[in-house]
């Protein structure tokens, strides 16, 4: 499908632009009811500081959402983003990224400069676009964080995350996201952890297979964490069927006070 000639990011607050977004949980992850995000949780996102958005047409249809609950850690309130989703016919589009842009805007607006949330370390699309395009770090591996879900995302496997860092007003987001002062520099890499690309299809075909590779993965990357080594980048080798996690000495200047 071509990108949509008309659609708008909005701050989702009606009833029946939030109900849409429980029907898109059920088609981007195939999600079953009991680990479904209900409606009136979404509702109160909106009434305590938290946030949903939404990628509305002109004929009120939400295309994709995001919404975040706000948290308090080290003194500071910070967002925690807890699902992302887009319709399967209008991935890819770019609309996950106007969503993320959105988000970023209103918490500056209300002085709050840092963002959360959790991806599953073998989705190569996820890690790109998380540690690519938005510039987060992360320094946290999280094992089997919701248990074993009824999503086929997630193909039966453990739900590893890696929680992610986006220090909205870091040197480091401004100059991955081209709005500068273009002030951060790339550090020398000190590790990779890499996976082979066929993850997704060893989920399908292999699951013990697939398993063990995410057991590897688990492993390597907890022993970088434990070297307080931060992930800065990650890498897509297509001859070699390769994806890698680059690891550097923990950033000086991610956060602006």
């Amino acid at each position: 499908m071509s990108e949509p000639v008309n659609y708008r990011i909005e701050f989702l607050q009606a009833i029946e632009h939030l109900s849409q977004c429980i029907d898109i949980q059920k088609a981007a992850w195939g999600y079953q009811d009991a680990d479904l995000l209900p409606l009136r949780s979404l509702v109160v996102c909106t009434k305590i500081g938290g946030q949903v958005f939404g990628a509305v047409d002109d004929n009120a249809k939400v295309l994709g959402f995001l919404n975040a609950l706000p948290g308090y850690r080290d003194s500071q309130v910070y967002l925690h983003s807890q699902m992302m989703g887009v319709r399967p016919e209008y991935q890819n589009l770019g609309i996950g990224k106007r969503l993320k842009l959105a988000q970023r805007e209103e918490a500056i607006s209300r002085g709050i400069d840092r963002i959360e949330w959790t991806f599953d370390p073998l989705e190569v699309r996820n890690a790109r676009f998380n540690i690519e395009l938005l510039g987060v770090i992360c320094r946290k591996y999280l094992v089997n964080t919701y248990g074993i879900t009824t999503s086929r995302l997630h193909g039966g496997l453990p739900t590893d995350r890696l929680a992610t860092e986006w220090h909205l007003n870091s040197p480091r987001v401004k100059s991955v996201l081209g709005i500068g002062p273009f002030t951060w520099k790339k550090r020398e890499v000190e590790a990779r952890v890499e996976f082979p690309l066929e993850i997704e299809e060893l989920k399908s075909r292999d699951l013990t297979a697939a398993i063990q590779v995410q057991l590897e993965v688990r492993e390597r990357i907890l022993e970088c964490f434990s070297k307080q080594l931060s992930i800065t980048s990650f890498e897509v080798d297509r001859t070699q069927r390769k994806a890698r996690y680059l690891f550097t000495p923990p950033e000086q200047e991610i956060q602006i006070r």
